[in-house]
């Protein structure tokens, strides 16, 4: 995967919601936002992710928008990327606060179990 750089990282920082549902965090070494346990904002190289849904990030797809595809060939199909300076930032916070919105509206990410100690 692509290293996130600083510029994209404080972009991003300035993306996330003012919300309490809006927590951050990471997935992958990469700084995200998560919602009931669902990452809805995250970083990927130069560009900020977003998840939207399927039928909406179809829609989006259109440079500078694109799918999302951390590795060739596995698109994640809910999520939408965008080069960090591509769009005026307000754009990209209107995206943000709809990434969330989604988001917090599907099924909160079960707990994983403890792993058991090794013998």
């Amino acid at each position: 995967m692509h290293k996130t750089d600083p510029v994209t990282v404080a972009v991003f920082e300035r993306l996330v919601p003012d919300d309490l549902r809006a927590l951050p965090g990471q997935m992958f070494g990469h700084p995200c936002a998560f919602v009931f346990g669902q990452m809805f904002l995250g970083t990927h190289g130069r560009c900020v992710v977003f998840r939207l849904g399927e039928d909406r990030a179809k829609a989006l797809a259109v440079p500078p928008v694109t799918a999302f595809e951390p590795v060739a060939g596995r698109p994640w199909r809910d999520y939408v990327q965008v080069p960090h300076d591509a769009l005026a930032e307000d754009a990209l916070q209107a995206l943000a606060r709809e990434a969330l919105e989604f988001t917090a509206k599907l099924p909160p990410k079960a707990a994983k179990a403890p792993r058991k100690p090794k013998a």
